[in-house]
């Protein structure tokens, strides 16, 4: 009966680690928030070097702020810059001044992904299966 239980534990520990860690522990670092996101639309603001971009929040696995983000919000980032994609994906966002145009964690007045692009603002883009 041990040996039963024993190869049922290990057999469960290789299955845990062998699923795949939906973020990055070093773009998260810089982050108020970590989600878990399905982009819903995204629009270009006039007058405004964002296009921004709505989500539709699927997991949370950071969040530092007093928002309760386990809804749809709005995330922004540099227009003319990679933002969030079409599929299901991570994304690391921080609060943005816009009046004063810089990255101000207790005065942002949006949400923007961090550095202002996809480059540190998203990851574990996910993998559309390929029929051949």
């Amino acid at each position: 009966m041990k040996t039963i239980a024993v190869i049922l534990f290990a057999a469960y520990a290789m299955q845990a680690s062998a699923a795949e860690k939906l973020f990055d522990d070093e773009l998260a670092k810089n982050a108020i928030a970590v989600l878990r996101v399905q982009k819903v639309y995204a629009r270009p603001l006039l007058n405004y070097p964002f296009t921004q971009y709505v989500v539709d929040v699927r997991q949370v696995f950071k969040n530092e702020s007093n928002v309760n983000l386990n809804q749809t919000i709005t995330v922004s980032a540099y227009k003319g810059q990679d933002g969030v994609p079409a599929e299901e994906c991570t994304i690391y966002i921080t609060r943005y001044n816009v009046a004063n145009r810089e990255f101000n964690i207790t005065n942002g007045t949006i949400w923007m992904l961090v550095g202002g692009d996809a480059t540190n603002g998203v990851s574990n883009v996910e993998r559309k299966a390929v029929l051949r």
